[in-house]
């Protein structure tokens, strides 16, 4: 069940989501043999919250490229809480707070310089943590040319997740080490090739990238 945060508009965007703890995450098989840290160092991230669950993403007030419909409140009418994927259910707002600043596919010259935009774009001039999307290993967590500070998941299955422009990185991270599903992985920032401080999140499939918002928005049918 949903809990609903009111939360204002802040200058020119919009903010908004809900929070739940203890929700329930699978656990691919093929995850298990990634281990912890050893002895993993305190630091913010040992003692801090999990992710919250969002229940609404809003559009920013500029309402970039490539993120759909958009409601009478400025909500995007595509999302929902869980991208459903061979791996289980993640997060399709790995953030602590954010706005929709830029979703999946083609930018336009005057939007983006004519290319494809890979992932979504989720914004907060404040910038706040950032979460695992869901259980998995650690596959990469340091700088990666022009994605900035950048944590790559591997979630079993073929399911992968990657964080860009990371401000800071959980020092305890690094390839192999397990995380669980909506810890703090970092903290959003503007490294790399970035105009403001937001999360460049990425979902690939079987090696295929896919779009964020628009992917896996019902549960697949039990058999």
């Amino acid at each position: 069940m949903l809990r609903t945060i009111a939360l204002g508009v802040l200058g020119a965007s919009a903010l908004a989501g809900c929070a739940v703890t203890n929700t329930p995450y699978p656990r691919p098989s093929d995850v298990y043999g990634a281990t912890p840290p050893a002895t993993p160092a305190p630091n913010i991230y040992t003692n801090a919250a999990r992710a919250p669950l969002h229940s609404e993403l809003f559009a920013c007030g500029n309402w970039g490229s490539n993120i759909g419909e958009v409601g009478a409140r400025g909500e995007t009418l595509l999302y929902t809480p869980y991208i459903h994927t061979p791996a289980g259910a993640l997060l399709r707002n790995p953030t602590e707070t954010a706005c929709l600043s830029s979703g999946f596919g083609w930018r336009g010259s005057a939007t983006g310089g004519g290319r494809l935009h890979n992932g979504l774009d989720l914004a907060n001039p404040n910038g706040g943590y950032i979460y695992a999307a869901g259980e998995g290993r650690i596959v990469f967590a340091g700088p990666r040319g022009g994605y900035g500070n950048v944590v790559e998941i591997y979630h079993g299955r073929n399911v992968r997740t990657l964080y860009a422009h990371l401000d800071e990185i959980d020092p305890n991270l690094r390839p192999g080490v397990r995380v669980e599903a909506g810890a703090p992985i970092g903290r959003m920032g503007m490294t790399g090739n970035a105009t403001g401080v937001h999360l460049h999140y990425e979902v690939s499939i079987d090696g295929l990238l896919i779009d964020p918002l628009a992917y896996g928005r019902e549960a697949p049918p039990i058999l």
